[in-house]
């Protein structure tokens, strides 16, 4: 195992404009397919059936909150706010979304930070044997906390797991 080393995240993610993706309409309906997203709490906004889907593992970026979401299904996006963010050189992108997660930015008002301040982070990364590993062991932590969370609903509501019935 390597020591971690210094990089700058435009070392390892790239970002790509979401002009294409950014639905028309915002007639939203569940009889859609195509989720449309944001990278803030209320993440999906609705469902369209437009066809200009982002069809490759990301994460979206919200420029001016920096909310950012892992995704990994096909979308569309609401805003031209949001960058997508692609893993460059084999970095595992589930990772990287972590790392940016206990990153700490600085904020500068309402301005665009994904290229002023981001990508010019400097953080400490591992081998990408390591990053893949430290992925997994995250998304096996993830199944876990759902599992518990399912608990209430998979044993009942009561302490001896029957189902309380009013």
């Amino acid at each position: 195992m390597r020591a971690w080393e210094q990089r700058k995240l435009s070392e390892l993610l790239d970002y790509e404009r979401p002009d294409k993706y950014i639905v028309e309409s915002d007639n939203y309906s569940d009889a859609f397919d195509t989720p449309v997203l944001t990278a803030n709490k209320a993440f999906i906004l609705g469902y369209t059936n437009e066809a200009r889907t982002y069809n490759e593992e990301s994460i979206i970026f919200d420029d001016f909150t920096l909310d950012r979401k892992y995704v990994n299904f096909p979308y569309m996006l609401k805003s031209s706010a949001i960058k997508i963010l692609k893993s460059k050189n084999g970095h595992n992108l589930r990772f990287l979304f972590e790392l940016l997660n206990s990153t700490r930015f600085e904020i500068l008002g309402h301005a665009r930070h994904y290229i002023s301040v981001v990508q010019n982070t400097g953080t400490l990364c591992p081998s990408i044997e390591e990053e893949n590993r430290i992925s997994h062991f995250l998304e096996e932590v993830d199944k876990l906390i759902t599992l518990h969370q399912q608990e209430p609903f998979l044993y009942g509501n009561s302490v001896n797991g029957r189902v309380a019935l009013c």
